[in-house]
């Protein structure tokens, strides 16, 4: 049987990433697309099927778009076989946590970019902090910008911020792919540019938690003719997990707790402090494949400073949908002491009972908590922490009760 490891997985994924990031131009073939697919040639050979190969790399590119269920393969058992690499010529989540495991890709780099360039010009002003949470909320709450819109932002981060080009690289003219019949349009729930398919027809932005990726949307919004949308990167690494943050930051500030959003410039997402003096500092990570979250966690998944007392990788609860055993399959192979996975509805629940905000009880399972205790850092406080609750509201409880189609066209995979 043909058999192909992760690593090769890896190495495809960049190539077609870089593929992207020509506007889907496929020729001089990247290096590590050429490589990647001379790996596949010589796994067919290997497994005695010589015969099924892909005979170019424009074949092989087609086969991308099919879940591995069909390449005739067997791959790792950390990969679902129902996902794909690209949807609709895109890459999927999928495809971009794989390039990020081999080394990061033009997408990670177009954010670090922009990342650093923020970070130093919010370091040297003395309102750096408060400028830093504006810009990033504002990337976040506007995925779409109409032209007349960006003018005024870029008036509003130029004068005495200093930031005005910096939107000019965040955002970009919406491609000509994303017309249907001379209109653009957006997902009415999301707020994120939908997509069309090859039938003419306006679909759910795959990363939406409220829809199937790809299902063709009765409501849409139209957006403007001369919109802007935020490049790639921006939007893989700041928009789309940045959703949840400031979801979450909102609900606990509504439970009148002291919540700092993006603490000394965003060393981690959240910092929480409560009555009693206990700071609990939260890190949101949006990935599909729980395995590679931990590969590309790193040795400190949440810096020791600002200090902590306990501390939370927070993922967001919609990932249950597509793969009901997440948490667990992330636990498996979770190697640090101090810092404890958990959903976002769940660290909301245990936010809430810590502050003695009632609310009605559900399944712990529903929630993603176990009965043990919360991960402190013994190097900061001896503080006794509240043990893990088996609640969460009733309003989320709800929510999840709306399930993803299992349509076939989930099982393409999920761009980004």
């Amino acid at each position: 049987m043909v058999r192909l490891d992760i690593p090769t997985l890896e190495q495809i994924s960049a190539g077609l990433i870089k593929v992207q990031a020509r506007q889907g131009r496929l020729y001089p073939y990247p290096q590590d697309l050429q490589l990647g697919y001379d790996r596949v040639v010589l796994a067919f050979l290997v497994g005695g099927k010589a015969l099924d190969v892909p005979d170019s790399i424009p074949k092989f590119y087609e086969l991308c778009e099919q879940p591995f269920e069909e390449w005739g393969v067997e791959i790792d058992d950390e990969i679902d076989s129902s996902d794909s690499l690209l949807f609709l010529g895109e890459p999927t989540e999928l495809t971009i946590e794989l390039a990020e495991a081999f080394g990061g890709s033009v997408l990670s780099q177009e954010q670090t970019k922009i990342a650093t360039e923020l970070l130093q010009h919010c370091q040297s002003h003395p309102q750096g902090v408060q400028i830093y949470t504006k810009f990033r909320r504002f990337i976040i709450e506007h995925p779409v910008l109409s032209n007349q819109e960006f003018v005024k932002a870029k008036g509003d981060f130029g004068l005495g911020v200093g930031l005005s080009d910096l939107l000019d690289e965040c955002y970009e003219p919406v491609p000509s792919c994303y017309e249907l019949e001379g209109n653009f349009y957006a997902c009415p729930y999301c707020h994120a540019l939908a997509g069309v398919n090859p039938q003419r027809q306006v679909i759910a932005n795959s990363s939406c938690n409220r829809c199937p990726p790809g299902r063709r949307l009765k409501r849409k919004v139209k957006l403007p003719s001369d919109c802007l949308k935020l490049k790639r990167g921006i939007e893989r690494f700041w928009f789309y997990p940045g959703r949840a943050e400031i979801q979450l930051f909102q609900k606990l500030v509504d439970l009148g707790l002291e919540v700092e959003l993006y603490p000394e410039c965003d060393r981690y997402d959240l910092r929480i402090k409560f009555s009693d003096g206990e700071v609990w500092a939260l890190d949101l990570k949006d990935y599909s494949n729980p395995y590679l979250l931990v590969r590309n966690l790193g040795d400190e998944p949440i810096p020791s400073e600002p200090s902590w007392n306990v501390a939370y990788i927070v993922i967001p609860a919609e990932r249950k949908k597509d793969r009901p055993a997440y948490l667990k399959e992330l636990k498996s192979r979770w190697r640090w002491e101090n810092v404890k996975p958990i959903f976002d509805d769940a660290v909301f629940a245990l936010a809430k009972k810590k502050a003695g905000v009632r609310e009605v009880e559900v399944q712990a399972s529903e929630a993603g908590v176990e009965s043990d205790t919360p991960p402190t850092n013994s190097k900061q406080s001896d503080t006794n922490t509240e043990s893990d609750t088996r609640s969460t509201n009733s309003k989320r409880g709800e929510e999840k009760s709306t399930k993803r189609d299992k349509s076939p066209t989930k099982n393409k995979g999920r761009k980004t």
